[in-house]
Formats: structure tokens, sequence, C-alpha cells
């Protein structure tokens, strides 16, 4: 809950800091347009370049910019896709757009809005900013400080992101209006989605009133290949262990069968080790987005230099990711599944042996199955800020501002398993069911049905590829109904007949799990101030104050279903989850005593919303498989419900938490100049109060349910800081300028990172022989969050030289230096846990959170923008430009791949590379965009402690074209993605294929209007 008590807390203190401060200062009036276009009717993009070249000259730090070129038309799509053309970003994608970003390699990057920080809905617990909530259409330009001053707020440790908004008084008087319609399409999902976006605006002498919205909706395709799940579903198999299911005389292995174990290289030795995943899978996947946005704004002349400004940012977006696929497993039951039928040595130990990439998996899993899912999400927020200026030309400059911000996110999960197997794999055949359960009794005993009558019998053999551009699979001709060491279980009947059979099909689980709510307050009041001198070294002092509140709720929850008579609580309603107490003393069980129900119902998908597909991408070799539309499941709670009535919303406390970050800071601020040379000193102090409530993990629950809340856990802590800062600037000629620069950082963490506690991942243990089959045993899990992490620290250097060639031209080289202290980075421990009848029987890897020790990040940024007309006077050119950009930044993060290379920073990538040419003349104008990002660090020690996972390298090529038919109209046309570029992922070496993410060439065309 918002802490009320500390509101009026903030207003005192904030009163009482001025008071101290002398009711007199001088300010940077905040979201005040300093560098950017007086009159947006300038538009094009050598206008947008000229304003982005004269944002960074006449900047008192490191700073680079990108502008609208029209009204409502930022360079590309999304915010992040226009930042990306800014020297020292890196970007990453969700289903092909732009979303979340880093500045120099390092996402802890804070945004503001006009000046002041905000919340974003989707970036409520992160400290890295993701902006595919809020509609491009809305924003005038945004500019990237990587060289920080004391007036800017604390927040970012290499750089600060300021989206501006249009203003009333950036119009000319009377009316304006301005608008857009725009249609979108994918090369694959050929769906048409249109968008629209209007912004009026009425100005006079003294007040301006603007409104503008923006409304988007887009179909992408967005599909995957590669291992099941994530990192923690890979692991390593060993010769001298992990084969021992394999009898004498196995078909796969043959001769290779030695001592029980088996020699996969066939070199006498059981001394190899072999990377192995639980499950490969590819699916189809669409994502549906549908992003609203609003600004409103009033600006009022009061006289006598006082300016009020009031403003209102919503947004509202609906995220649905829709998932069809097919997936191959040995149903966490044996890491050695599989044949590897191609692989590397390495020069590695892992598991105590020699370590081998595999290039092809020739499975003998048990599972053959199709499944069904969507993630559907919701992100609205509203963000709301007062702000009084006063300017009246004397020495004396001053604002007062006040913020409000409210956020909410709300996503759900919905998870279909559809078997094609019997259920004799993992002996679950036959079973007891609840009265009304359909199925036919067929070779079963008295009271039990069959679990899928349609099912394959065997353990089916097939092969997954990854050698080539795409994974290819193979291997649907064999036969189902074969044995795991060859023996006859069925008749001969091929995987490709019982897929492409929708009664081979039936419900195997269906579940929700992962869902959270998110809300999020902020509340801030500042004063600055700043007072002006004539003819002394000191040509201003600034200073101001500024308290702040910060809280975010998180509730992550299941769907639990009450399951038979006695309403035992379910999660996953599964055909293997028994109904016996899973060994929990005292938990719900439903039977007579002796025999148990199951908690799933075994529907065949023939009476569902059951349909095929044959579309993975880029994935050869798979033929039409049948599942369950996904669209079917987007309202989750009400499909469970007709499902399963009665299912109720059950608490994961371990992932529950609540932070509150309460901030007070001052700073002060000393503009100088003499000669060719000017700068500011500051220095910022930071006291900040945390408090942290967690949920302790209690007692254990069975069926997939989460462990009890035993209570809440509050941690209070005090966080000080003191942030110098040092920037120069030598006008060494008219046209060159040479900046250095000196400041301290810091970050708060991801809020996750402090308030999340520890949640285990269970599994069904299906093997016979085990002590637990047929219980929950653990596999793993997550612990994000420590109340005693420290934040993200850095010391910052800059140097930079730049020539300005004319009025769109520049040209500048930087060198940066960030020795960061102290820093957070994913990481896994091994962890004795219990199964979820609460004993302790093995440790498993937990992936969470660890403290760095520190690190270096370094680098060169070179850029060019170059309107050709300002440097040549051959007529051929003159309409001709560039944009181009190469930030170079190797990093160190002390951490050793198992090939014994230093890795660097995680998301980090050591070379960016950006070239924009345009072309303007007359009517016509064309920008053609490409973008590469050499490849990056997404987690260290994914594979039980070791192995760290990398992203491969990408290069996306856009393009834009208009034509103005007067000077009201014109038309234009957007191309994304054009090469259909793919992101790949792979474990420590680029032979050991994770997985990919295939997004779609997308097209639009479009009307822009301005009267």
């Amino acid at each position: 809950m918002k802490n009320t008590a500390f509101n009026k807390r903030l207003l005192a203190r904030t009163i009482a800091s001025i008071a101290l401060a002398g009711g007199s200062t001088g300010v940077l009036a905040q979201g005040t347009e300093s560098g950017m276009l007086e009159e947006v009717v300038v538009t094009g993009v050598r206008a947008a370049q000229e304003s982005a070249v004269n944002i960074k000259r006449d900047a008192d730090s490191v700073v680079d910019a990108i502008a609208a070129e029209d009204i409502g038309k930022l360079p590309d799509i999304t915010i992040t896709d226009s930042l990306q053309r800014i020297s020292g970003i890196q970007i990453r994608r969700s289903a092909g757009e732009g979303t979340s970003l880093n500045v120099r390699g390092m996402p802890q990057v804070l945004t503001t809005l006009n000046g002041e920080s905000y919340l974003g809905a989707n970036s409520l617990t992160t400290v890295q900013p993701n902006y595919s909530d809020i509609p491009s259409q809305l924003f005038s330009g945004a500019e990237v400080a990587k060289a920080q001053t004391a007036d800017m707020n604390a927040g970012g440790i290499t750089g600060i992101v300021n989206l501006k908004t249009y203003r009333p008084f950036d119009f000319d008087d009377g009316f304006t209006i301005s608008g857009a319609a725009t249609l979108a399409q994918g090369v694959d999902t050929q769906e048409s989605d249109p968008s629209a976006n209007l912004v009026v605006n009425w100005k006079s002498d003294r007040v301006g009133v603007m409104a503008s919205i923006s409304q988007q909706q887009s179909t992408l395709a967005n599909y995957y290949a590669g291992m099941a799940g994530d990192g923690g579903w890979s692991g390593f198999a060993s010769e001298h262990w992990a084969y021992s299911w394999a009898a004498n005389g196995n078909p796969t292995f043959n001769d290779r069968v030695v001592d029980g174990n088996v020699d996969i290289n066939g070199d006498g030795q059981l001394d190899d080790t072999y990377w192995s995943y639980q499950g490969h899978t590819a699916y189809n996947r669409i994502t549906e987005r549908d992003r609203t946005g609003a600004n409103l704004a009033i600006q009022v002349d009061l006289g006598s230099g006082f300016e009020l400004i009031a403003e209102a940012l919503m947004t509202d977006q609906e995220d649905n990711d829709l998932q069809m696929g097919l997936s191959h497993s040995d149903k966490w039951q044996n890491w050695g599944w599989f044949d590897p039928t191609l692989y590397t040595e390495k020069d590695a130990i892992a598991d105590g042996n020699t370590l081998h990439t595999v290039q092809e998996y020739t499975g003998l899993g048990r599972r053959v199955k199709s499944y069904s899912a969507v993630q559907a999400q919701t992100a609205e927020s509203q963000n709301y800020n007062v702000e009084l200026n006063y300017d009246n030309g004397d020495a004396f400059t001053g604002s007062l501002l006040l913020v409000h911000g409210e956020a909410e996110q709300e996503r759900l999960n919905s998870y279909m398993d559809i078997d094609l197997a019997k259920g004799n794999q993992w002996g679950v055949e036959c079973q007891y069911y609840p009265a009304g359960t359909r199925g036919e009794q067929g070779d079963c005993a008295d009271g039990q049905l069959q679990t899928n009558p349609g099912g394959y019998l065997g353990i089916p053999q097939m092969t997954v590829n990854y050698t080539g551009d795409n994974p290819s699979w193979s291997g649907f001709d064999n036969n189902a109904n074969i044995g795991p060491n060859g023996e006859v279980m069925g008749n001969a009947r091929s995987i490709g007949d019982y897929l492409s059979d929708v009664n081979s099909y039936a419900l195997g689980a269906l579940t929700s799990e992962n869902n959270f709510t998110r809300d999020g307050e902020l509340d801030v009041a500042r004063f600055d101030g700043e007072w002006r001198f004539d003819d002394l070294f000191i040509t201003s002092i600034e200073f101001g104050v500024r308290a702040s509140d910060r809280e975010v709720d998180n509730y992550e929850f299941d769907l639990l279903s009450p399951i038979g008579e006695a309403q035992c609580a379910v999660k996953w309603k599964a055909t293997d989850v028994t109904l016996n107490g899973g060994g929990i003393e005292d938990a719900c069980t439903q039977g007579d005593g002796e025999n148990f129900y199951t908690a799933g119902i075994p529907t065949p998908i023939a009476e569902l919303d059951a349909i095929q597909v044959s579309d993975f991408g880029g994935v050869s070799g798979i033929p039409a498989v049948w599942t369950v539309n996904p669209a079917s499941m987007e309202n989750v709670e009400a499909y469970h419900s007709d499902l399963y009535p009665g299912t109720f919303r059950s608490i994961n406390p371990g992932r529950s938490f609540n932070v509150q970050l309460e901030e007070i800071s001052y700073y002060a601020k000393a503009n100088f100049a003499t000669g060719i040379m000017s700068g500011n000193f500051g220095l910022k102090a930071i006291d900040a109060d945390l408090t942290v409530r967690q949920n302790q993990v209690g007692a254990a629950q069975p069926y997939g349910a989460a462990s009890l809340d035993a209570g809440d856990v509050t941690t209070e802590r005090s966080l000080d800081f003191l942030l110098p800062s040092l920037n120069l600037r030598f006008d060494l000629t008219d046209n060159l300028v040479l900046r250095s620069s000196y400041n301290r950082t810091m970050a708060p963490l991801d809020l996750a990172q402090w308030g999340a506690g520890l949640a285990p991942n269970y599994t069904i243990d299906s093997d016979p022989d085990s002590e637990t089959y047929n219980k929950f045993i653990v596999i793993g899990g997550n612990a994000d969050g420590n109340p005693a992490l420290d934040p993200w620290q850095a010391t910052n250097y800059d140097l930079s030289l730049e020539y300005y060639l004319g009025g769109a031209s520049a040209l500048s080289v930087g060198w940066f230096y960030v020795d960061v202290e102290s820093f957070i980075e994913s990481g896994s421990v091994d962890m004795a846990l219990p199964d979820q009848d609460g004993v302790v029987r093995r440790t498993v890897p937990v992936s969470t959170s660890v403290q760095g020790d520190g690190g270096v990040l370094k680098g060169v940024e070179l850029a060019a923008k170059l309107a050709f007309a300002d440097v040549t006077d051959i007529d051929l050119l003159s309409g001709f430009g560039i944009d181009a950009n190469y930030t170079y930044s190797p990093s160190s993060s002390g951490n050793i791949g198992l090939n014994g290379d230093d890795l660097p920073f995680q998301d980090n990538s050591e070379d960016v590379f950006n070239l924009v040419g345009w072309y303007e003349a007359g009517p016509f104008q064309a920008r053609l965009a490409y973008n590469f990002r050499s490849e990056r660090v997404v987690g260290f020690n994914q594979t039980w402690g070791s192995g760290t996972l990398w992203q491969e390298s990408t290069s996306y090529i856009d393009a834009s074209a208009s034509y103005d038919i007067n000077d009201n109209i014109s038309v234009f046309m957007n191309a994304s993605n054009i090469t259909g570029e793919k992101e790949t992922y792979y474990l420590e070496w680029k032979d050991q294929f994770a997985w990919q993410n295939e997004y779609e060439a997308r097209y639009s065309v479009g009307v822009r209007a301005t009267f």
C-alpha cells in the first residue's frame, strides 16, 4: 500500500529544504525545449538531423539526440528503434520491435519525461527502459546524456534518456491539426494492421492547449526453435552415468554399451560428456499488440516572468503472445536420452569429463506432444505533472515541479500440453478419474479409464539437426511403437501418421503459472533555481532539492482449480498428477483411500477448438500438427474456469514482494567560462530509505501449488550517496569543440533483485524405480531477491572531439571509461532443496542474482552526421546525407568461460554500427538504415553452474520514403527488418545452438496531413 504518511513528510521536507535554500535559486526549467525545434512546421530528414546536431552542440555535457521529422513522426516505428541510431545505444527486440535498450553496454539507464522521472508500465520493477507500450507519435524527440551533470536525476550508470513530448507553445498561433493513418502488414502473418494518430493544438499569445492521441495495432510473427524451456532445461550427459538405461544389444548404441553405460564416441573410455537438453521444440508464435496513448497539455504565460505548464500522459497496451508447437522430450527422466549423432570435442571439462558440444540430437524420448499457450499482458500508466517556471530576464530563474505517476501491469499465462503418447511410457496409461470423465476402459482394470486411447505405445526416435541456418527435424517415418531397446510394443505406425490424426491427441495438462499483477506509484516534488552573474568566471550557480517516493507492489500467483468432491486445489491439471497427497502430511486427497483420482481430465482435443499448424518459420521437416487454438485461451481465467469450475488465484509467496524507495537529494552546480573554456562542476547528495517486504515461504502444498505464505519479513536500509561531476568544454575554433567529463553515478537495482524470494520448480518423477515415483520432485528454482544487495555504482570518464561542418553536419570521436565498482549479474548456485513432500533428497541449480566485485567498460565512439549540401557544391549530391556511427566497447566482468576466455559484462556488445543514408529533394524524401550489433552475453552459469549463454550478432535493415502531395498532405511508406533477421542464441560455443527467434519483414503505407 501507498505510505500516505511519507507523502506528508515528503511535502514538509521539500518546503523546509526550499526555505533553507533561501527561496531564491536558478533553475533548469524542467522540460523546456532547449535545442529543440522552435516551430514544428520545420520538417524533413535534414531538419531532424539539424535539430539533433544543434542539441549536441549546445549541450553542457556529452549528449546525443534524435528529433521528429514531422509532427508525430519519429524516424522509426518505435522510440527504441529510433534511439538505436545514436552511437553507444544497444537495443533489444520483442517480436521484431525495439523494446529495451542499453547505453554503452549497460542496461541501468534512467528514463525521464521532459526532464523528470515518470512511471512506465513495462518498467515497473526494472531500471532498464522498455518503451514498447508508448506510441512514438506522442514524442517530439529524445536526448541521451552520456555524461551527467549534478542537476540531472540520479539513476543511470552510463546514461539518461530524456523523452520529450510536444507542448502547446511549440506550435504557431491559432489552431494546428495534424494526423496520420497507416496500414501495416507482415510478410508471414499477412494481417492488415491499422494505426492512426492525431494532434490538435490551439495557441494564443498567452495560452496554449494541446491534445495528442495515438492508436496502433500490430500482428507480428515471432517464431521460436531450439531447446524446450530456457537455460535451466540444459544439462550434461556423461558417458559413465547418463546412459545406464540402455541395455546390451540396444539397437541405437549397439556395441557401444560398455559396463552398463554407453561409450558414445567409441574411444574405449567412459570419460566424455555431451551438452544435453531436456527437450527440443519448434513453435509458431504470433504476437498481437494494441497500444493507445494520449498526451494532454496546457501552457499559460502568467505574466511577470511566470509560466504554468500542466500535462498528462496516459498509455494503455494489450499484448498477447499466441503459441502453437511441437516438442520431443524425455519428460525429465534422463539426461542421456539421446544419441549425439554430430558432436565436437572441446578443450574444456564439464561434469568432470571432456566436454563435447552437440550439433545433432537423435533422441529416444518418451514424449512427443503438441502444445498451445497464450501469454496475455496488459499495461497501463498515467503520469501527471504541474510545473511553475519563473524567468523575468533578471539574475534569478526558478521552477517548482510536482509529479504523480500510477501504473499497473498484469500478465496471465495459460499452457496446454497435448499428448500423443498413450501414457504407458510414464505409468499413466490407465487411471482413476472422477465421475463424468471422458475416455474408454480398453484394457484397463475395473474403475479405470484410458488416458489417451488413440496414442502411441513406444519411445519415438526423432532427430533434430542444428548445423544449418535453421533447425531441421527428421524421423517422422519411424515406428512410434518401438521401445527404447528395440522391443515391439504394438502395431507398426509412424510418428507422422499419429501426428496427422486428430484422434491421436488428448489434453495432457493445463496450467496457469508465473502470473503477476504489479502496481506502482511515484510522487516527486522538486525545486530548481539558478542565479546568474555578469562578468565573472562563475557565470551562474544552480541548486535544487528533490524528494521522491517510489513504491511497487508485486503479486505473483498461480491459478488453482478445485478437483473432485474433496475440492483439492491443483495447479497442474495433468493426467500424471495423482490426488494422493504427494507425500505431504494432511494434504487433500481424492479417491477411496486405495485408488486415487487423477487431476487432469483426458479430453480428446477434437472436442476442443482443434486446429492444424504447419508454419514453423524457417524450421524444416515438421509435418502439420494438431493443437488447440491458443486464441480460445486469451481470457485465461475464464477458460480455466470453464474446464475446471471454481478456479482461483493463489499467491506464490516467494515471488511476491513490496519495495518502497524514498529519496531526498540536494545538488549545487557551478557554471563557469573563461576564454575558450567553459563547463560546470557539481555535487549531488542523496539520502535514500529502502524498505523491502518479502514473504517467508512456509509448508509445502501438493499438486504443483506454491508453498504457503508464512508471514512477512521486512528489511529497512539507508542508502547514502555523494555524486560529484565535472564537465569541461573547450571551443578550440568556431566549429571545433573538445569536451571532457568526470562523474560518479549510481542506479537502483531491479526491484525484484531486492524483493523476490525463493521459488522452487518441480516436476513429476516418472521413474518406477525411484523412491519418489509419481511425486513432485524439485529440479531447480529461482532466488532473485536479496535486500542486502547494493545498488550499481560507477565512476565515468569521457573525452570527445566534435567538429561542426554546417547546420546539419558534424563529426565526432569520443572515448569513455566506466569503472563499475558495484554491480549485479545473473548466476546460478547449487542448493539442497526439499521435494514437494518437504524432504531434502537432492541438490539442484538455482538461478539467482549475485553481487559482482567490479569491472571495467571502456570504448570509443565515432560518429558522422553529414548533409552533403553543407560540405560540397556538387548539385548531384546536394539532396543526400548520412548519419553513421560506430561504437567499440570491450568490457570485462571478471567471469571466465568454460573455454578459458574472459567474459564481458552481461548484455554488452563490443561492436555496434549504424549507417543511415537519406535523400531529400523537393517533395520527395527517403531513408535507408542499417544497424549491426555484435554478440552479447545473455547469462552466466546457465548449465549446472557453468556455461555462458550468448546471442549471436544481428543486422537489421529498415527503410522509409515519403512524398508531399502539397503543403498539407503527404503519403509515406515504411519497411522494417527487410532481410527477416533472426536472433540466434548459443551456449559457450557457436556450434552449441540453444534457440532462435525469427522475426518477419513488415511493410506499411500511410497518409499524413497537417493544417
